[in-house]
C-alpha cells in the first residue's frame, strides 16, 4: 500500500472515531463527506507539510535496499556467466594423463617403470624389461651415445657373496656382453663414463676390469666404431640416438646399469627441445674427456696442475 493511502486511511479512522460520539447524523451521506474531507487533509499532509519523516526514511530506506539487491543480483548473474563459461571450456580440453602410467595417454610419457626388489630373480627380470625397451628403441640407430658414471661397473647381485675367480669373470663377461648386445653391429658408439681414481689417490673402483677387457675384445667382432669419453664429474644416466633420419633422440635412465633391477626405477624419453640443448652439453663433456678407440679408459688422470715451489713450474700427476 501507497504511503498516501495509509495517510487517507488514518485520518477516516480518526474521522470515524469522532463521529461515534455524535450520534444522529444521516450516517451515509456523512460517510462519503468526512471521506471526501479525509483526502484533502491527506493531499494536503502528503504535497504540503509531509509531516511523516519517520516513514519517509523508511521509504529512502527500502529503496536503497531494493537498488542495492539490483546491484547484487546483476553482479551474481555476471559471476555465474564466467563460472559457466570457464567450466565449459575445462570439459572441452583434451584429457589429462598421468605422467608416470604407462599407457599410450600423450605419446606414452612414461615409456617404462622397471620393477626390481632385493633377490635375485627381481634383479634378473628388471633387466630384462629395460633391456628389451632400449633393445628395440636402438635398432634404427645410426649412431649411439651412452652417458653412466658406473657404465663400466660390475656390481655383484648381493655385497656379501662370496665369488669364485671363476664365477667373478663370467660375471663380469656377462655385464659386457649384456651392454653389446643392446646396441647390435655396424654402428658409432660413443661411451661417456667416470674413470677410477688415480692409483695413488684410493676411493671407490667404477670401471671394473675384466669388464672392460671383455668390451674391448668384442669390438671388432660387432663391427663397432666405439669412443670411450672418460670424464671427472658426471651424474646424469642417459641413453642418446641418433636416428636414420639424422635426428636426435633420448632417454633418460633412473640408475646406472649395475642398480636396474634392484629397485624400481623408470626410463623416460626426453622432448626434442630438451634433447637438442642436452647433447651441446654432451659435446661440451667429450671436448674435456679422455679419450680413446680402443678400449674403455681405467684411470682418469688429472690434469697438468702448474706447482710453484722454487720458482718453477711442474706437472703433476700423469
Amino acid at each position: 500500500m501507497h504511503n498516501y493511502d495509509r495517510w487517507v486511511e488514518r485520518v477516516l479512522w480518526q474521522l470515524r472515531r469522532a463521529l461515534d460520539s455524535q450520534p444522529g447524523q444521516p450516517a451515509e451521506d456523512l460517510s462519503k463527506r468526512l471521506e471526501h474531507v479525509a483526502h484533502l487533509l491527506a493531499k494536503d499532509l502528503y504535497f504540503g507539510y509531509q509531516d511523516f519523516p519517520l516513514e519517509r526514511e523508511l521509504l529512502t530506506r527500502i529503496r536503497q535496499v531494493e537498488a542495492h539487491n539490483e546491484k547484487l543480483q546483476s553482479q551474481i548473474a555476471s559471476a555465474t556467466s564466467s563460472i559457466l563459461e570457464e567450466l565449459d571450456k575445462g570439459f572441452n580440453r583434451p584429457a589429462i594423463t598421468c605422467r608416470m602410467r604407462d599407457d599410450d595417454g600423450l605419446a606414452g610419457i612414461a615409456q617404462l617403470i622397471v620393477t626390481g626388489g632385493p633377490s635375485l630373480q627381481a634383479v634378473e627380470r628388471g633387466r630384462e624389461q629395460a633391456d628389451n625397451f632400449l633393445s628395440i628403441w636402438l635398432e634404427d640407430a645410426d649412431e649411439v651415445t651412452i652417458l653412466d658414471p658406473f657404465l663400466f661397473k660390475r656390481e655383484k647381485p648381493f655385497q656379501d657373496e662370496v665369488e669364485s675367480d671363476a664365477v667373478r669373470q663370467a660375471a663380469e663377461h656377462r655385464h659386457a656382453d649384456e651392454l653389446l648386445a643392446l646396441l647390435g653391429k655396424n654402428k658409432r658408439v660413443n661411451f661417456i663414463y667416470r674413470g677410477n681414481p688415480n692409483k695413488g689417490d684410493g676411493g671407490p673402483q667404477k670401471v671394473t676390469q675384466g669388464v672392460a677387457n671383455r668390451i674391448a675384445d668384442q669390438l671388432d667382432v660387432l663391427a663397432l666404431k666405439a669412443t670411450f669419453y672418460v670424464v671427472e664429474d658426471l651424474h646424469d644416466r642417459v641413453w642418446m640416438k641418433l636416428d636414420k633420419k639424422g635426428c636426435w633422440n633420448a632417454n633418460v635412465v633412473g640408475t646406472s646399469r649395475g642398480g636396474i633391477g634392484k629397485r624400481p626405477t623408470y626410463i623416460l624419453p626426453m622432448g626434442p627441445n630438451d634433447c637438442g640443448e642436452y647433447i651441446k652439453y654432451v659435446h661440451h663433456l667429450m671436448s674435456r674427456a679422455q679419450k680413446s678407440n680402443e678400449r674403455p679408459i681405467d684411470f682418469k688422470k688429472p690434469r697438468a696442475n702448474k706447482v710453484s715451489n722454487s720458482g718453477r713450474t711442474r706437472k703433476v700427476g700423469a
